[in-house]
């Protein structure tokens, strides 16, 4: 081993100092390349990974946005659930409203009808956003009566 230093230092020395300096400058500036490409590439990597993984947080995030502000359709106009709201839909719909009570920003409505068209209704009432906050049914019958607690929108607790 001690032979090849020595070979490889005479043919070092053997070499004219222009040339030597020329060939320091080049293996400089490819050490350069090298720890750049090292420290560079990979940062680059995981710049794009959190890139990506930022437009995915984004896009989960609006989604869920969507999906927090109600079921209603982008565009679409949410109606705000007021007792005067509730009787005209359940009249509409082919229901007996036997009991409609306001108390502290909840709506208290007892209703009677056809299974199909009660169901049919509480199910508008969830697409429109409504919360329940109880509900119970009872079928006498061959009618289906509903006793059922929504929250009122803030805009008609006023």
């Amino acid at each position: 081993m001690r032979w090849i230093e020595q070979a490889l230092i005479g043919q070092w020395q053997s070499i004219p100092g222009d040339r030597r300096a020329v060939i320091m400058a080049a293996l400089w500036s490819l050490a350069m390349v090298v720890l750049w490409q090292f420290a560079w590439v990979p940062g680059k990597q995981r710049l794009q990974q959190a890139e990506l993984a930022h437009a995915h947080e984004l896009k989960l995030s609006g989604h869920l946005q969507r999906v927090s502000t109600g079921p209603a359709l982008a565009g679409e106009a949410v109606p705000v659930l007021t007792p005067a709201v509730l009787n005209e839909r359940a009249l509409a719909d082919g229901l007996q409203i036997t009991g409609l009570q306001t108390r502290a920003g909840q709506v208290d409505v007892s209703l009677e009808g056809e299974p199909a068209p009660l169901l049919g209704w509480l199910h508008a009432l969830e697409l429109d956003g409504a919360q329940v906050r109880s509900l119970q049914l009872q079928v006498v019958g061959e009618r289906l009566q509903a006793q059922l607690g929504l929250a009122l929108d803030e805009a008609s607790a006023d």
